[in-house]
């Protein structure tokens, strides 16, 4: 008998593309699933919208919005509560999803793998990637690994990553249960980076479902290029670098950032055009809003270490594994700056 699974779905003033996202997820050919939206405070009519037309999905209403980390917890805590929940499987509420989709994430899912990540496509660009994994940097930050090539099939064969975006993503149960949900310090971005590195470090392995397909509109939520997604992304880059990298690969890291921050943005903190200034007050912004993640970052130091010693004391994986790990995702400077 097929492992049921539970799709959360995490909602915020989402109304208008909610609909399409909810009948493709309803539409799986896999049988045993069940869809939790959790909606995230949201001031439009989205939970109404939920109420009237979709019966057979499941809500989790909260008061107001705790943003990502905090918000797909709670759907993550309320899926579990059923013991007959194998896999959550997280996803965006701005995509729309294949129909074998959840078949092709669970048929990934064996052994000592713990996470399977979803091809992801541009919806305005179909035969765009926009992710097939998360690829690592030395300084503590990821990339999506096939971001923004045509999709030729050229990652279709690679199954094995080094874990998924949770935009849409795959998690077992029972990895969830022995290494624990999403940082809620993070708030939003790279908790999914950070949630990648525990798994690995606990030993679990994540693979790549390439028949998994999934239309996202990117950055739909905070918006690409603007000062807060800035400020999340270098503040947590620095906590991720902190929790989960061995000390020796630090001589590595800290120079790679200073040369990445003077090369350029990174690519998918790129405003939406051309036709989006670089300079003025919204570079202006996004450079007050890395002086702050760094201060931030810092002033939250003592908690990253306390994490750090945790997850030291209970890792499988060697230095030298890590270093593979490095040869294997990693992603190089051209590639974090100029893609």
């Amino acid at each position: 008998m097929e492992e049921q699974a539970c799709v959360v779905i995490l909602n915020w003033n989402g109304q208008d593309h909610l609909r399409d996202c909810l009948r493709s997820v309803l539409d799986q050919t896999y049988p045993r699933f069940r869809v939790l939206l959790v909606d995230n405070g949201s001031t439009d009519q989205s939970p109404t919208l939920v109420e009237e037309n979709f019966p057979e999905v499941m809500l989790l209403a909260l008061p107001e919005n705790v943003f990502f980390a905090r918000g797909t917890n709670a759907g993550i805590r309320q899926a579990v509560k059923d013991p007959a929940c194998r896999h959550v499987v997280t996803l965006n509420n701005d995509t729309r999803v294949a129909p074998e989709w959840l078949a092709e994430l669970i048929k990934q899912s064996s052994g000592s793998v713990g996470m399977v990540a979803s091809k992801l496509l541009f919806m305005d660009r179909p035969n765009i990637l926009n992710s097939t994994g998360l690829n690592i940097a030395p300084d503590g930050g990821g990339m999506d690994r096939g971001w923004n090539q045509v999709d030729e099939g050229q990652f279709d064969m690679s199954h094995d990553v080094f874990g998924p975006t949770a935009g849409a993503a795959l998690y077992r149960r029972d990895m969830l249960d022995s290494i624990g949900l999403f940082d809620e310090e993070f708030v939003a971005y790279y908790e999914d980076l950070d949630l990648a590195w525990r798994a690995r470090l606990a030993g679990w392995q994540s693979r790549f479902a390439p028949g998994a397909v999934v239309y996202h509109k990117f950055s739909m939520s905070h918006g690409r290029g603007s000062a807060r997604k800035t400020y999340f992304c270098e503040r947590n880059r620095i906590w991720n670098f902190v929790q989960n990298y061995p000390w020796r690969y630090a001589a590595v890291g800290i120079p790679w950032a200073a040369a990445r921050t003077i090369a350029g943005p990174l690519p998918w903190s790129r405003p939406n055009s051309s036709s989006d200034h670089q300079d003025g007050p919204d570079r202006a912004e996004r450079s007050k809003a890395m002086v702050r993640a760094r201060l931030d970052a810092y002033a939250g130091m003592a908690r990253a270490l306390a994490k750090r010693g945790e997850r030291m004391a209970r890792s499988r994986a060697s230095s030298a594994t890590i270093g593979s790990w490095f040869r294997r995702y990693g992603t190089t400077m051209r590639d974090a700056v100029l893609s």
